[in-house]
């Protein structure tokens, strides 16, 4: 099975270092790749001090990790690369907690000071565990230019007997040089050595790229509360509307005759049980409105389309964009009406209304705004939102599909929708970042959002219908 963890960011965190590890626990084999190794265990200081084979091991993974190709590193963790030691998907083993200052000075003769590396311990309460400490290795992303990386001092061989998990049984010779691969870490072939002096070669490049928005504002949206009111009363008269029109009391002989030639049957509730559920149901209907907001919104606001532009003199390769709304904005994926599904309800947080009093004949009404918005747009039977979109959405942060994107040409970005139920004007400048498989490094810059006038959300809910009603007679007419 896929490791569970995002590999889009490294881990800052403790917490996050705490789920790698826990990822590691419930991984397969098949999860161990080229920028991540776990061991279960490596002992740093063995009864035997001639066994170098804890050290050998962590050196190597070291030289693995800064060999690889910086377009390929970028894939996962921002380019960064681990090795776990103390936990496999075997279970939690734990190692011994050393100083940091002296594992480095242990292993930096083997490794050489060009190699960014440092260690991390998180500790595991779990399984019967008790703070048992787990090591974890960052090796940073490998860049353009970088050298060729080798083992810098000859590393002995284990003591015969002495370590089973020592992967060369031989000397590890000076300027050996490893390569890691999807599940392990080799000595480097000719074709990788051809690779590597490829990177050494290669020039930085400048990575410039700039957005422009080609459409779209962010919509400020108000609930006013004597709308809501208003809303509520009309909802109140729409359900209490019929019910002076049914007869409170049914004699017993024609109660029996509708039971035999009626599909009818009485409403098993009392006059005074229909109106206390219509009035609990009010109360949670005045509660539940503000919340269609991010529905409404996805559905009718205005769609923000940002343009992605290449300056720089290279074919870039899966482009990734991250925009960082201020916290008082939220960002959402836009509903496509075509992907409404005419047999849910568009707005999931709202109550369904009491079945009508009086005896039941048809099907159950269930409508949950009076007019001006149509009853069927909040029928159970009616529409649902999609669910995957185009873009991720985290609260204020947007995470567009990758693109490529050719030298000195722009690719449209998927549009996404931005609402905020406070008070804004004007502009907003907004911060985003970058990152291509094929080049080093974080493009970055702003973006300037127009802002639209304050929108009631009722006047949204407006908009829901006509774009509702919209899909509802496209649908129509294919029908026809």
């Amino acid at each position: 099975m896929a490791l569970e963890f995002d590999t889009r960011r490294p881990p800052v965190r403790a917490s996050q270092y705490l789920e790698l590890v826990k990822a590691v626990r419930t991984a397969s084999a098949a999860d161990e790749l080229d920028w991540l190794e776990w061991k279960s265990t490596l002992d740093f200081r063995p009864k035997n001090k001639a066994d170098k084979s804890a050290r050998a091991h962590l050196a190597r993974a070291i030289i693995g990790f800064a060999n690889r190709q910086p377009d390929i590193a970028l894939r996962n963790m921002e380019g960064h690369a681990y090795l776990v030691v103390g936990v496999d998907p075997e279970g939690y083993h734990g190692v011994e907690e050393l100083d940091s200052v002296e594992l480095e000075r242990w292993i930096t003769p083997y490794v050489g000071e060009d190699i960014d590396w440092r260690i991390t311990y998180v500790h595991v309460s779990e399984e019967g565990h008790e703070r048992l400490p787990v090591l974890i290795v960052t090796v940073s992303p490998p860049s353009w230019g970088d050298p060729i990386f080798c083992i810098r001092k000859e590393i002995a061989p284990p003591p015969r007997g002495e370590s089973d998990q020592a992967k060369d049984k031989e000397a590890i010779r000076e300027a050996t040089i490893f390569v890691r691969r999807p599940g392990r870490t080799d000595r480097a072939r000719a074709t990788d050595i051809d690779r590597l002096g490829e990177r050494l070669l290669r020039k930085q490049q400048a990575f410039d790229l700039s957005l422009s928005v080609q459409d779209g504002v962010v919509t400020p949206v108000t609930v006013p509360a004597d709308f809501l009111e208003r809303l509520v009363d009309a909802e109140r008269e729409r359900l209490l509307d019929h019910i002076q029109s049914v007869p409170q009391d049914v004699p017993l002989e024609q109660m029996l005759k509708d039971l035999i030639h009626s599909t009818t049957t009485p409403d098993p509730r009392s006059r005074e049980q229909y109106l206390d559920e219509v009035e609990r149901y009010l109360d949670a209907f005045r509660r539940a409105l503000p919340g269609t907001l991010p529905e409404a919104a996805a559905l009718a606001a205005p769609r923000i389309a940002l343009r992605l532009h290449n300056h720089t003199h290279i074919h870039l390769k899966d482009v990734q964009v991250r925009l960082e709304l201020p916290d008082s904005v939220l960002a959402l994926s836009p509903t496509d009406p075509d992907d409404l599904d005419s047999k849910k309800p568009l707005f999931s947080g709202l109550p369904k209304a009491p079945r009508p009093y009086g005896p039941v004949t048809q099907k159950p009404y269930a409508g949950l705004l009076p007019r001006p918005w149509s009853s069927s747009l909040y029928d159970p039977t009616s529409f649902t939102l999609p669910s995957r979109w185009e873009i991720e959405t985290d609260g204020s942060t947007v995470i567009f599909p990758a693109e490529d994107v050719r030298v000195g040409l722009a690719e449209d970005l998927a549009p996404f929708v931005a609402v905020t139920e406070h008070s804004l004007s004007g502009t907003l400048q907004v911060a985003w970042t970058a990152t291509a498989t094929n080049m080093e490094g974080t493009a970055q810059g702003t973006v300037t959002l127009p802002v639209a006038p304050a929108q009631s959300l009722f006047d949204l809910l407006e908009e829901v219908e006509l774009v509702a009603h919209g899909a509802e007679d496209e649908d129509d007419g294919f029908e026809e």
